[in-house]
């Protein structure tokens, strides 16, 4: 059984460098542990080898029987708010970085494409080059672009190239929710992260993308957020014609997506998987904020014998490009069947 981890964190020491010295956040410092990173005075994240040494995240790897990663830089490789020459050059730095991980590690990560998104002139340029030269395997996609939708007009060209490479965008939350009724509550990451996507993927439905682009590939983490708990809502307001030409039940269109099964839940993943069938879930963790035996363990607790090797590894060898799957050979100690 081939396993593969469809979110995976990594932050190359490289990015991080180029944040040392900033007088302004986003900014780093170099510690005795590794890094401290910090957006603002009130969000600081500290980095230990778990998030920046390849070497080490191999061997966590081997050690939970786990063949490849989906790697992206979560949050911080959010480089929207920044102007755009520094924006092509971060993500340009994000995806030489990446592309040098597959190259060191054959067949262990899948690495993701950043783009300055905000820029989507820039961002098709850059797509054609980590894909076409750097040979990375999807894109990440920020919940939102520095406060612009990622419904919005602008983008469509990029999601239209998407689609015709067949490359899966993988959805994840970025900072969207700074305000003082959250923040001094400590409510961004444990619940304003899913709404950030609920919102993303709900006006990707709702704002026509999905039925302009009816073969783009979108994964959406953390089990969907708040849309499968919310699809019965949504439809009241669907019937009362609050999106025209929205003429399908929203639950048809979250079973066009794929989602990630980050959750502590196993009742939450049992529903999710009722609504969207397992062919269209993805075995996840979260590494290196999440365990990646707990991610794995759950699977095996609610998915059904029949389906677990799809949702551990063949779900998303079939949804990255077929280039992936014949590089991901177990490299390591296979999970009991």
């Amino acid at each position: 059984m081939t396993v593969v981890d469809s979110q995976w964190h990594w932050y190359p020491t490289a990015f991080l460098d180029a944040h040392i010295g900033r007088m302004h956040g986003p900014r780093a410092v170099r510690t005795a542990e590794g890094y401290v990173y910090e957006v603002s005075p009130d969000e600081v994240w500290k980095y230990d080898r778990r998030f920046t040494d390849l070497d080490h995240q191999v061997e966590v790897l081997d050690g939970a029987g786990i063949d490849m990663a989906v790697v992206s830089v979560a949050a911080a490789g959010d480089v929207n708010d920044r102007e755009r020459a520094e924006a092509r050059d971060l993500c340009q730095l994000l995806n030489e970085e990446l592309s040098r991980a597959q190259a060191a590690h054959p067949g262990r990560f899948a690495g993701l494409a950043h783009l300055p998104l905000k820029h989507p002139d820039l961002a098709l340029d850059m797509l054609e080059d980590a894909v076409g030269r750097l040979g990375l395997r999807g894109i990440y996609l920020p919940g939102s672009i520095d406060g612009m939708s990622v419904a919005d007009e602008r983008l469509w060209p990029v999601y239209a190239r998407a689609e015709e490479l067949g490359l899966p965008l993988f959805l994840h939350p970025t900072r969207s929710f700074r305000e003082p009724r959250v923040t001094p509550y400590k409510m961004e990451v444990t619940i304003g992260y899913m709404f950030d996507t609920s919102f993303a993927s709900m006006s990707l439905i709702v704002g026509g993308v999905l039925d302009r682009h009816p073969r783009l590939k979108i994964v959406h983490p953390h089990l969907g957020g708040a849309l499968p708990y919310l699809h019965g809502r949504i439809d009241v307001y669907r019937g009362k014609g609050w999106w025209p030409g929205l003429d399908r039940p929203f639950a048809d269109y979250l079973r066009r997506m794929w989602f990630d099964t980050v959750c502590n839940q196993p009742e939450s993943l049992s529903l999710l998987a009722d609504l969207v069938g397992p062919s269209r879930l993805l075995f996840s963790s979260d590494y290196p904020y999440w365990s990646t035996r707990h991610g794995i363990d759950l699977v095996r607790k609610v998915i059904p014998d029949d389906q677990v090797a799809g949702v551990l590894g063949g779900n998303a060898i079939d949804l990255l490009s077929p280039a992936v799957g014949a590089e991901c050979t177990p490299a390591s100690p296979p999970v009991p069947d």
